[in-house]
């Protein structure tokens, strides 16, 4: 498989190749963290935590605590390529032939006959634009974790389980993004799978240090409930935007004549990462 941008070189090398056979995105957001700093709003995460408190209440003092690090998302070339790359997913699902039209931007993936191969194109792309700019950051490392992630997921479910695909197979999967309801679907799994991957983020330094017999987990099975809880409240948080995510890419394709700009893209994201947040505000606000 030979991916490339026309014109800008090689997309995926030989690196890209080995850390994904290597399960590099397995690991990624947690092996860059520094010392969480002792910020009057993080110590109160903490305090939550030692005093057993709901996983919507530390979702939010989280978020609260790193509001200024949420607001840099707007800038990170991470997280805006993501995205970009996310939704020209669905723009591609309209046309005739989809992998014909992400090779058309740069993604020369229209002989794939794999799952994978669009994951490593994907994450090719994601690489380059990211080390080009020379702004590699925990967060779009992160944002890149989930696309890869949720796409992965996502075309896999739609060819099943069988040993061998073709390309036609893979052009049908993707083909079937381009529809209001699965796009939508896609986008809410990446928002989730982004929110909660950041809590985790700056939760694990804290988390490990409350199990034990007089601490906040007695044991690490409640550890682990609590990770899940705290998951399947992102989910229900990502369900706002689930609900504009689909009719969003129905008109702003349309308006765009069949693509959508960078520029659009990057403010549907930053949109919908503002609303996971007052979502998941709003909702401990409501549990508490």
């Amino acid at each position: 498989m030979k991916l490339k941008a026309r014109g800008n070189g090689d997309l995926c090398s030989h690196a890209t190749e080995r850390r994904w056979h290597n399960g590099h995105f397995g690991n990624m957001g947690h092996t860059r963290l520094g010392t969480l700093p002792a910020t009057r709003s993080w110590n109160e995460v903490i305090g939550l935590i030692s005093e057993g408190a709901t996983a919507a209440k530390i979702a939010e003092a989280t978020v609260n605590a790193w509001r200024l690090a949420f607001a840099k998302v707007q800038g990170d070339v991470g997280f805006r390529e993501a995205i970009w790359l996310m939704t020209q997913l669905g723009v591609a699902g309209a046309h005739k032939n989809p992998l014909g039209y992400l090779s058309s931007i740069g993604l020369d993936i229209e002989k794939s006959e794999s799952v994978v191969e669009v994951a490593m194109a994907l994450t090719g792309a994601l690489d380059q634009r990211i080390d080009g700019s020379g702004r590699r950051s925990d967060f779009g490392e992160l944002a890149e974790k989930a696309l890869i992630s949720v796409v992965t997921e996502n075309l896999q479910e739609k060819i099943g389980p069988r040993l061998l695909s073709s390309s036609q197979d893979v052009n049908s999967a993707v083909g079937k993004l381009g529809k209001v309801k699965e796009f939508a679907q896609l986008s809410r799994s990446f928002f989730q799978k982004l929110t909660n991957e950041c809590l985790n983020y700056f939760l694990s330094k804290t988390l490990p240090a409350q199990v034990g017999e007089t601490r906040r987990f007695a044991t690490a099975g409640q550890l682990a409930q609590f990770e899940k809880a705290l998951g399947t409240h992102c989910w229900e948080a990502s369900e706002i935007v689930e609900k504009f995510s689909g009719e969003w890419l129905s008109k702003n394709r349309h308006e765009g004549g069949g693509t959508i700009a960078r520029e659009t893209a990057e403010k549907f994201g930053w949109f919908a990462l503002r609303k996971m947040q007052l979502e998941l505000e709003a909702r401990a606000r409501k549990d508490g």
